[in-house]
């Protein structure tokens, strides 16, 4: 009889009846390490590459059996939305925005144009920090365009989506690193993922203009706070 060392559970066979370890210990080495970290993150049959595949051949599959339970290679919406988002800041750190020096342009000066910089600064500067808390604004739209689910499965799916579209938003950044506040190419994403997702036969254009307005509002309230916040405290 062999004891878990996970659960406690005793067991005969090579792995746990409750919880799935194995039954052997590999020793800890650097190889383990990086072996266990591709295994987890890097398998095509499971993991992030998983993800990465079907999401962007199936996303509407994907998503919806996901939903209904079929779950086993999946890598779950949340680790998905937040590997994704990490990555996205690492790269495009290294590309910054260099805010130029208002002092030399007087001829702009005001209070309107002011605040307006200073918003526009905090926008850029610090909300990709919180570029996580879009989710939530893009649930409560898709919601109420597509109500075919729960508010909870379309914050799953939207951290499905918004992690897929922060994907596709480092291949198209990496060439191109546009100097805007805001990547196009992932709000656009987003919206093709959204319309492929909820598609059905006779209602392409209703869905896709749904699809766009969700998205369109949820952009608009996620970058208006920083302007509502700098005007109201100034």
């Amino acid at each position: 009889m062999r004891k878990c060392l996970n659960c406690g559970t005793e067991y005969k066979g090579n792995f746990c009846p409750e919880c799935g370890q194995k039954g052997t210990v590999d020793k800890i080495t650097l190889s383990f390490l990086v072996n266990d970290f591709l295994s987890r993150f890097m398998d095509i049959d499971k993991g992030i590459l998983f993800n990465i595949k079907h999401l962007t051949l199936y996303p509407q599959k994907t998503i919806f059996n996901y939903l209904l339970g079929k779950r086993k290679n999946v890598l779950n919406p949340v680790s998905y939305a937040l590997i994704a988002t990490s990555l996205y800041l690492l790269i495009s750190s290294q590309f910054e925005l260099n805010w130029i020096n208002t002092t030399n342009l007087e001829k702009y000066k005001g209070e309107i144009y002011d605040n307006s910089y200073e918003a526009g600064k905090i926008i850029g500067t610090y909300t990709k920090f919180f570029w996580l808390l879009n989710i939530l604004f893009l649930s409560v739209f898709s919601r109420l365009f597509f109500k075919k689910f729960s508010f909870l499965e379309h914050l799953a799916m939207n951290c499905f989506i918004h992690g897929h579209a922060t994907i596709l938003g480092i291949l198209t950044f990496i060439p191109f690193r546009l100097p805007v506040v805001y990547d196009p190419f992932v709000f656009l994403y987003i919206i093709i993922l959204n319309f492929m997702i909820f598609q059905k036969k006779g209602d392409r254009f209703e869905i896709a203009v749904a699809a766009f307005f969700s998205v369109f509002f949820s952009y608009l309230l996620f970058y208006t706070i920083p302007f509502i916040i700098v005007f109201i405290t100034k």
